[in-house]
């Protein structure tokens, strides 16, 4: 029975269902034993721990680490392995991670269409602050996310690409991913 929604994951958020999934599954265990923090950024080094953790925490198969800014007794460590073998991320560069700088909203849902295999079958775009031509890294993962129902964007005809994800929405996609909403 989940705690934390005593406080900061009032029942009928948009994100309840979400957060209550990932403490129950362990993929998430909150900021505190009372605090989800919904509102507060999701880091790199967080989402990916929450898509390893989703995936079951699978053993890297990978021992060399890349990057100099994951350090080896970090609870991110064995997920950036695993995300990196499994082509879900490579990193801001060769040598760097950035495991502290929040996730943006493209970069969620790129993460997850490469988890998911990069399924083909895209969607029409209704968003205007989304471009193939400048944007072409995340144009797909964006339409396959809103065509599978994981996100609708920030508005009808916005999804704010480089906005910062929360917390909150970096679980709720996750779970609508996992759990297939329509």
């Amino acid at each position: 029975e989940m705690c934390i929604r005593d406080s900061d994951v009032p029942n009928g958020a948009y994100f309840y269902e979400a957060v209550k999934w990932a403490v129950d599954k362990g993929v998430t265990n909150g900021l505190s034993d009372t605090m989800f923090g919904p509102y507060e950024s999701c880091t790199r080094a967080q989402i990916v721990t929450f898509l390893w953790r989703a995936a079951g925490s699978p053993e890297p198969t990978a021992s060399e680490m890349t990057f100099t800014d994951v350090k080896a007794d970090s609870y991110y460590y064995k997920a950036v392995l695993w995300a990196v073998e499994n082509k879900i991320t490579s990193g801001m560069s060769d040598t760097l991670f950035a495991p502290d700088a929040t996730c943006s909203r493209s970069q969620i849902v790129t993460f997850l269409y490469r988890y998911a295999g990069k399924p083909s079958g895209y969607y029409s775009n209704p968003f205007k602050d989304v471009s193939s031509v400048n944007e072409a890294s995340y144009y797909n993962a964006i339409l396959w996310a809103v065509g599978k129902g994981i996100t609708q964007g920030t508005s009808t005809t916005t999804f704010s690409p480089y906005a910062s994800c929360t917390r909150g929405e970096a679980v709720t996609f996750l779970y609508r991913y996992v759990n297939g909403v329509k």
